[in-house]
């Protein structure tokens, strides 16, 4: 394949679940997108991940003991997970 371009996949998400600490993601579809992407590394395929990055909008979740759900903000800093200047 000599003087042939590699193709190059871009795989688009809404949520991608790369690292616990990185809350960006509310479940089945992200971890699966997140599974997606490191067996694509895994095969040493020519892959990028592209998703959105969200400093607010994610909650954790608690039931109390009568079942009641509340819930409270989901405070991180990208730069400080990421390792951005």
């Amino acid at each position: 394949m000599s003087g042939q371009a590699v193709p190059r996949i871009a795989y688009f998400s809404m949520e991608i679940a790369v690292d616990p600490r990185v809350p960006t993601y509310a479940g089945g579809l992200g971890v699966l997108a997140g599974d997606t992407l490191r067996s694509a590394a895994d095969l040493a395929l020519p892959m990028a991940g592209v998703t959105l990055l969200h400093r607010q909008g994610y909650f954790q979740q608690q039931l109390d003991a009568n079942g009641q759900q509340s819930e409270r903000p989901e405070v991180w800093r990208p730069e400080e997970v990421l390792g951005a200047p």
